[in-house]
């Protein structure tokens, strides 16, 4: 008796593994690959994760990450430590890491990819834009009388007043490391050229946030050579086309690039997060662009590891930093959130939405107006069930053991009484009863 027990107990222990096992194998099928370089757009509600490279140098793992296109629900509360996270097709997806994103468009509802890296030699074509309301990615025709060619390594600023992205520096294989300031129109779906009189330094890596009086600031970065100082900022007026540079005062953040910057909730201080080289306890600071001076702000909660190569997006309240290279997935989530309610910062695992629905843009908080739309060429993309191949065979497999096992305990659990007692036999006399 005792044996049969401890079979029944083995059997079940098993059983018990097979099912832990592919429940934390479909946990982590839902989690997206850790990632650098990827682009961070978000749009009613909703924050759009595109792309971007695997931190690790398994080439599977790259290309999964380059085709993942998935979103962040913004529009209820969440936690960072159980997030939930939403895949969308990656038909026509176009592979992109170091792309710069914005939204715009008639509606703003479009989300615009400019520039980057792609792994298909034959992809040429500049800008890509993605319907939310449609879930159709279309390749744009875009007038291009200024000869525009792809850039990388640089950030996209929109300003929701004219609907126009302003793309500031990075490299390019035909200029190397650049200055110049290419706009491009996503009303109109036409490219300009900025002034260059006075422009920064050529640079990428940098960081740019858009002022509520349409004045785009950018600081810090790289050269090619060497990170740049943090003591001069730049800042292009959108409406006259003309640059000025401050000098700025205050406990000046060391040299870097590959941070983030956001515009606080207060509409005047630029929060810059993170950068290459850079430790934790030196990681964020606020730029108080009316006396243009930088301070440290008294922040609580759990102290993050620093990132870089990471996004940042304002979300409500929150500035949300997603994935970036310093931290270590097991450890701590893909999502920072940083509390700014009404300037006393915390760094939190809990988001919760404003009572409004009227989301506030990552670079400005201005609203972005009301347009009306008109039809535009699409290249239309399945929607694809977000259960694929490799969450279903675990789960059949784990089944069929399941069913195994259980047929063979109810073998094992038959009663001795059912046993005829000819098959009982020993020297010819029968078992004792």
């Amino acid at each position: 008796m005792l044996i049969r027990s401890l079979k029944w107990f083995l059997l079940w222990w098993m059983i018990l593994q097979i099912i832990f096992e592919v429940v934390k194998s479909q946990v982590k099928s839902l989690q997206p690959q850790e990632r650098i370089s990827h682009t961070a757009t978000y749009i009613n509600n909703k924050l759009y994760i595109l792309g971007g490279e695997s931190i690790t140098t398994n080439p599977t793992t790259n290309e999964i990450a380059l085709k993942e296109f998935f979103y962040l629900d913004c529009s209820k509360s969440f936690d960072t430590t159980n997030l939930s996270w939403e895949f969308l097709s990656n038909i026509q997806v176009p592979t992109r890491w170091s792309a710069a994103s914005a939204k715009g468009g008639i509606n703003n509802d479009t989300i615009f990819i400019y520039g980057g890296f792609s792994n298909d030699e034959n992809d040429l074509n500049l800008v890509y834009t993605y319907n939310t309301k449609s879930d159709t990615w279309i390749i744009p025709k875009i007038l291009n009388n200024f000869n525009i060619t792809s850039k990388k390594n640089l950030e996209a600023i929109i300003n929701y007043n004219d609907g126009k992205i302003y793309l500031f520096g990075g490299t390019s294989d035909e200029l190397g490391i650049s200055n110049d300031m290419v706009i491009l129109d996503t009303i109109n779906l036409v490219y300009n050229i900025g002034n260059l009189t006075n422009a920064p330094t050529p640079r990428f890596y940098y960081g740019a946030t858009l002022l509520p009086n349409q004045n785009i600031i950018y600081f810090g970065g790289n050269d090619g050579k060497e990170a740049l100082d943090l003591d001069v900022v730049y800042s292009y007026d959108t409406i006259n086309n003309i640059w000025n540079t401050n000098k700025v005062t205050g406990l000046i953040p060391s040299k870097r690039y590959l941070f983030s910057t956001v515009l606080g909730s207060d509409g005047r201080g630029i929060i810059i997060f993170g950068g290459f080289n850079v430790v934790n306890t030196d990681s964020l600071y606020i730029l108080d662009t009316i006396n243009l001076e930088w301070y440290v702000p008294n922040v609580t909660g759990q102290l993050p590891a620093n990132r870089y190569n990471h996004k940042a997006n304002v979300i409500g309240n929150f500035m949300v930093v997603s994935f970036g290279y310093g931290y270590q997935q097991e450890k701590e989530s893909d999502i920072l959130l940083l509390n700014m309610t009404n300037e006393k910062y915390e760094w939190s695992i809990v988001f919760k939405p404003l009572n409004d629905t009227l989301p506030l843009p990552s670079t400005s908080i201005s609203l972005p107006p009301t347009m009306t739309q008109t039809s535009s060429p699409t290249i239309s993309s399945e929607p694809q069930s977000n259960i694929s191949s490799t969450t279903i065979k675990p789960i059949i497999i784990a089944g069929v053991l399941v069913i195994y096992f259980y047929k063979k305990l109810l073998m094992l659990r038959k009663p001795i009484s059912n046993v005829t007692e000819t098959n009982f036999q020993c020297d010819g006399n029968r078992l004792p009863m």
